[in-house]
């Protein structure tokens, strides 16, 4: 199905950590990867699977009817209740598109790197996590300005920092910097992300060298390049815009902005929430996003993990036609 005119499809990556094989696989290559790997690479968070992404499709369904094909990348495997007959519905295994030397991998960071060799992807198309949704009716331009991938960012990164996720942000945005001579170092907003298939192949290239370290690391390590490259690169060569995310626009006139801070008339493309958040309800009511991202991280409880099942299921209640 096409919407303004582009044909739009979505990748998703999805593991569930819970299966025995994979537990097996992963603690074996724990053992014999012959380094330390940062235990921020190895938190359960990384793997858990809380059926976020029966809900993502359901809020895709029901928000993102226009959505071409769906790519599902998996090591192998396949969620119990998904109807793989859908014809929108692809399964993409590991073997598909990474090198069989750097599998397997337990780095999405990795497998990010490769996504663009997905058989019959677009070029154009959105990567999700499963943890990401759709919260109101959008269309292929809340996503492609004028045919170009919106960058969306949060705000400056804060630095130094000891997260891993962050070093690796600021691995990508030092290549870029070399390179063009341009300074992003922004917060990305942590959702649904727009992308060119041939930009990131001609990224790839430009820094194949360090990007191929990143394709075989099999846990996160502080040397990866984040994906974040790909956003970057379409913005500096004129394929991209970048858009910082605010409660009220930048753009507006001054009087706009003060009416809008008098009615406390917000909005927000996108939020991001911890999973241990209790106000998911209240900010989506009061920002108006677009997108949401409820993230399982490393100070996630099994309780913030039932509530946040709860509001899903409460928030997306209908059964989507990507269900059994």
């Amino acid at each position: 199905m096409r919407g303004g005119g582009l044909s739009v499809d979505i990748v998703y990556l999805w593991v569930d950590g819970s299966d025995p094989e994979i537990i097996k696989k992963r603690n074996y290559w724990k053992e014999k990867y012959g380094k330390e790997i940062n235990t921020q690479a190895l938190d359960p968070c990384r793997f858990i699977d809380n059926n976020e992404l029966k809900y993502s499709l359901r809020s895709l369904e029901k928000y993102a009817p226009w959505i071409n094909n769906i790519f599902i990348v998996t090591d192998n495997q396949i969620p119990k209740w998904l109807n793989t007959n859908h014809k929108k519905i692809h399964i993409v295994d590991h073997t598909e598109i990474m090198p069989e030397d750097a599998l397997p991998t337990f780095n999405a960071s990795a497998i990010e790197t490769c996504i663009h060799k997905i058989q019959n992807l677009s070029e154009y198309f959105l990567f999700a996590n499963d943890d990401m949704f759709f919260t109101k009716l959008t269309q292929p331009d809340f996503f492609y300005k004028n045919n170009k991938p919106i960058f969306r960012a949060r705000h400056k990164l804060k630095l130094p920092s000891e997260h891993l996720y962050t070093n690796m942000l600021v691995n990508a945005y030092t290549l870029i910097e070399k390179q063009f001579k341009q300074k992003f170092y922004y917060d990305p907003h942590h959702s649904i992300d727009a992308y060119l298939k041939s930009d990131i192949i001609k990224c790839n290239e430009l820094f194949k060298e360090e990007l191929l370290k990143t394709t075989y690391s099999k846990f996160r390590e502080s040397d990866n390049i984040s994906r974040v490259i790909y956003s970057a690169y379409s913005c500096c060569i004129g394929h991209g815009e970048l858009k910082l995310i605010r409660k009220i626009d930048d753009k507006l006139p001054i009087i706009k902005k003060l009416l809008k801070i008098l009615k406390q008339d917000y909005h927000k493309d996108s939020i991001y929430f911890h999973t241990c958040n209790h106000n998911y309800k209240e900010k989506i009511i009061k920002y108006k996003p677009e997108l949401i991202c409820i993230n399982d991280n490393e100070d996630t409880t099994d309780d913030d993990r039932i509530r946040m099942q709860k509001f899903l299921d409460e928030y997306f209640p209908k059964k989507s036609s990507y269900e059994i």
